[in-house]
Formats: structure tokens, sequence, C-alpha cells
């Protein structure tokens, strides 16, 4: 299923639950991204995966928090597999990039490396075991958070409703029940319980996670439930960028975000 089709297939939706007026508006949030998966028989994108050793060029150092306790590799993404399908969703092409943290910490970090000379680099402590990853392409809807109304989404990413909306439909209707039609197989867009790119799950304006109208990239999301990992609430870890520190290439600006389970 190639991008333009995925993104006629939603607008096609959104036009008809919620309107010409609306629809287009909503459709055109969608966000290209990849849900992941542990490869087993599917084919891995390229390097990436989770765990093991570091994909490092040559003298860099592995990250440390203050208190100098080294930081957890969790995960390796193989942006040159990714970035046909982001297209501008991935402005630069950063290569591989390794996805440091700690399981109870907002301390993080994002090490971009060229794939033509980056080497494995063990861990200096614990590490999880290393599990390719599979990544499927979809364009999905930011996700909405448990009972959001049509009216939260509007005014959270300040849409324009239109005129005639309450004819239309209720705007006080959860958004995941006005989307029961046979187009998208019965079930709202949204995005991967694990992913890469695309919106972050339980997208809200506020906290917790600060996305806030896309002001930041989303690029990797980390449940409790994939690697050898446990994070806060049996909940979930995101990595985010500001959209034009990711443009500079400026990977020390990252952050991180935990969500519930």
């Amino acid at each position: 299923m190639d991008r333009e089709y995925q993104a006629a297939v939603i607008r096609e939706a959104c036009v008809e639950f919620v309107g010409e007026h609306l629809g287009p508006q909503l459709a055109a949030l969608a966000r290209p991204g990849f849900e992941l998966r542990p490869a087993d028989e599917s084919h891995p994108a390229g390097s990436s995966r989770m765990g093991g050793p570091a994909l490092l060029e040559p003298g860099t150092t592995w990250p440390h928090d203050a208190d100098g306790v080294p930081l957890v590799l969790f995960a390796v993404l193989d942006t040159d597999e990714l970035a046909p399908w982001l297209q501008d969703e991935l402005p630069i092409r950063p290569g591989l990039l390794n996805f440091f943290g700690l399981e109870y910490s907002d301390c993080c970090e994002v090490v971009p490396a060229d794939p033509e000379r980056a080497v494995e680099v063990e861990p200096p402590g614990a590490s999880f075991a290393s599990v390719p990853l599979h990544a499927e392409p979809r364009l999905a809807l930011p996700d909405v958070w448990w009972g959001a109304s049509l009216e939260d989404l509007i005014e959270g990413f300040g849409l324009d409703p239109g005129p005639d909306l309450t004819s239309i439909c209720d705007p006080e209707e959860q958004v995941i029940d006005l989307f029961t039609g046979e187009h998208l197989g019965d079930e709202y867009p949204a995005g991967g319980v694990d992913q890469a790119f695309g919106w972050p799950l339980s997208v809200q304006p506020g906290d917790p996670l600060p996305d806030r109208r896309g002001e930041y990239a989303h690029l990797l999301r980390l449940s409790s439930n994939i690697g050898g990992w446990e994070f806060p609430e049996g909940g979930s870890l995101h990595f985010l960028i500001p959209r034009q520190a990711l443009r500079e290439g400026d990977f020390s600006e990252v952050l991180v975000a935990f969500d519930d389970g």
C-alpha cells in the first residue's frame, strides 16, 4: 500500500464522517511513520534493532548521565531505510540513530552515525538483548486520549469546524466512535503501539506529551511490551525533538516523555 493510496483512504473517511469542510483539515494532520515489531521472519529495516551493541562512529564515547551512570541503548533506527516513506517528515539524512536512556529517568541522548563508518560498540554496563526490527509503513492521524471528543480535537489542533458540522455529526461524540465505517477497518487510523516517527500515542494539547500542534517531531515510541525493559506504570517512552532542531541535525535537543500503560 503506497503513501498516496493511504492518504486518499484517510481523506475519504474523514470527509465521510465529519464533512467536506472539516474532513480535509483532519486528514491533513496525518503523519507518516512506521509500526515496529521484532523482525522474526519478516524483513528487518536495515540495521534497525532493539538493544545490543550501539552502532557508533570511531571515537564516539558512550553517553552517561550526570552521575556517571552509563545510559542504556534502547534501539537503533536505520533512517536510510525509512527515509523514502517519511519524505519531508525527515528533512535530513542522519544515517543511523542510536537511542540511549534509562528506564525511570528523563535523561536521554540520541547519537547519529554514518552507516559507512559505524562500528559495533559494546555497552559498558547493563544491556538488552539485540532484536532486529521490522518497520511497517503507515500514515496515521493524531492518537487521541481516551474519551476525547471531536470538539477536543478541533480545539487542540486549531481546526475550523465550519458552519454545518452539527448537521453532520455530534462534535461532543468521542472521535474513535465517529470512525465506524468500512473504509478504515472500522477504526480510527492511529499509530502503532511501538513506532518510529508519526504521532506519539495519546497526543493532547499540553502535558504529558509536549507536541502542541506539531511543534515537535516524534522520533520513537517504545512500549513496556516490546523489549526487556519496564517503564513507569507499564507505559511507554517517547523520544521527541523540536522540528527546527531536526532540520538542523541538532540531536542534543531531544527530550523524552513517559506515558502510562
